[in-house]
């Protein structure tokens, strides 16, 4: 079944998302502001770029210093996720800037990871966003036959330890992406249930961009840092291993948390909510109360502003959530939340635990 076939029920004119979609669009009349980010956006786009830029360079300038090589290169895996999720993430939603080159540009920051921008547009904003934590729509929640996000009749034994290893096979999400799950979707032809065919300039940009992330990312510091060849890669590793551990941080607790659940159609397709009442539903903010987590993750955090206007910056997020939050009371319509990031991230170490086994009163 393609992705399509989710129906949701009509957005009525008294709806909760006909209201606060009008109240929104009043707030950026009547303040006379774009949508789209702002000074302070384009600040945080400069200065992660440029400590980017300064942290590589120290890289292939290190002289042999193995500390300063190994610090630099764990320093650059959060820099790069900072990249992705403040300018990546917006340009893949254009959500950055009313010029779309700009916004196509800014995709590329994931191919500074390793990963595909293009493939990660592919899986997120035609997979992810148009059903979120639906089984079999969502790509987000694919089964890996390692764990389990979602409830089992009969989970493997194994699946009993996952909140023991999981974290251990978070430090490798990074790696995952670019040396297996980038490839088997790009050669599949198909992201979650959606079937895709690439064009010839797309084939040829995804290699390209593999072999340009390879030669900056291990080859040039290989040739100029003055280090030895172990040191580079154990600083390549170091790399990955802080770039994923900063994602699964920012991006697991929105979705995947104690209470989530998984909504499925009926046999014709059919939800039982409309679009914006099963957003809310299966979102949760975090960390709300740490400013510092949505400057650094680029307002990921506030998740279900984020899922309701994608197309918006999100500088706007702290303001917007208000307005959501008053709407969502006037409806009764349930606000997902944890103020700290802490919170949200024993949380999902519950929904690892509680999905491991078949039986709750197995849980310990």
């Amino acid at each position: 079944m393609d992705y399509k076939d989710v129906k949701y029920k009509k957005e009525e004119k008294d709806s909760f998302f006909y209201t606060v979609n009008k109240r929104v669009n009043d707030y950026f009349v009547s303040n006379k502001i774009s949508k789209k980010t702002n000074a302070f956006g384009i600040f945080k786009a400069i200065l992660f770029l440029a400590a980017f830029a300064v942290t590589y360079t120290f890289i292939l300038r290190a002289n042999g210093n193995s500390p300063l090589l190994l610090t630099c290169f764990a320093l650059l895996g959060f820099i790069q996720i900072c990249l992705v999720l403040n300018l990546g993430h917006e340009g893949v939603h254009s959500s950055f800037s009313n010029n779309r080159i700009i916004n196509h540009l800014f995709t590329y920051t994931f191919d500074l990871l390793g990963s595909s921008g293009y493939l990660w547009k592919m899986r997120h904003v035609y997979s992810h966003h148009p059903n979120p934590m639906v089984p079999e729509h969502d790509v987000d929640i694919q089964q890996t036959g390692m764990l389990t996000f979602q409830p089992l009749e009969n989970p493997p034994p194994s699946y009993k330890y996952q909140k023991i290893y999981a974290p251990i096979l978070y430090c490798f999400y990074s790696l995952n992406a670019i040396l297996r799950r980038d490839w088997t979707d790009f050669f599949s032809y198909k992201i979650g249930s959606k079937e895709v065919k690439h064009s010839r300039g797309q084939v040829i940009s995804f290699i390209v961009s593999k072999i340009i992330y390879f030669s900056y990312a291990l080859i040039l510091p290989l040739i100029f840092s003055g280090c030895n060849w172990p040191i580079v890669l154990l600083g390549f590793f170091f790399m990955h291993v802080v770039a994923s551990l900063a994602a699964a941080t920012a991006l697991f607790p929105a979705h995947l948390y104690e209470e989530s659940i998984f909504p499925e159609p009926d046999k014709n397709g059919d939800m039982s909510s409309t679009w914006a009442e099963h957003q809310m539903s299966v979102t949760m903010d975090f960390g709300t109360k740490w400013p510092f987590a949505s400057f650094f993750f680029g307002g990921i955090n506030y998740h279900a502003v984020h899922h309701l206007f994608p197309a918006m910056a999100h500088v706007h997020f702290p303001e917007v959530r208000k307005i959501m939050v008053e709407t969502a009371a006037e409806y009764a319509i349930p606000y997902r939340h944890m103020p700290t990031l802490s919170q949200a991230m024993v949380s999902h170490w519950k929904l690892l635990r509680k999905n491991g086994v078949a039986q709750l009163n197995e849980i310990f």
